[in-house]
């Protein structure tokens, strides 16, 4: 029964973790940062390059719209 009642608590202390958001919990979106993106004129095909000016960071886009989530957290970002 002790086993039982410690099991449980460790399933609600781990589902209630505030860290489990930026872990990749289910459900959670990417953190927003205050990125300033500005287009950088220059193209490749379709897409467009933005780059920000508050962490640096280049992201492409398609639709002509500025990247909303920051990409700093990407693989091969600066």
């Amino acid at each position: 029964m002790l086993a039982f009642v410690l099991a449980l608590v460790v399933i609600v202390a781990v589902a209630l973790s505030p860290e489990r958001g930026r872990m990749g919990g289910v459900g959670k979106k990417p953190a927003k940062r205050a990125c300033k993106w500005s287009e950088t004129g220059n193209s490749n095909g379709r897409f467009v390059e933005y780059r920000c000016a508050a962490c640096g960071v280049a992201a492409y886009s398609a639709t002509g719209d500025a990247p909303v989530i920051c990409k700093s957290n990407l693989k091969g970002s600066v």
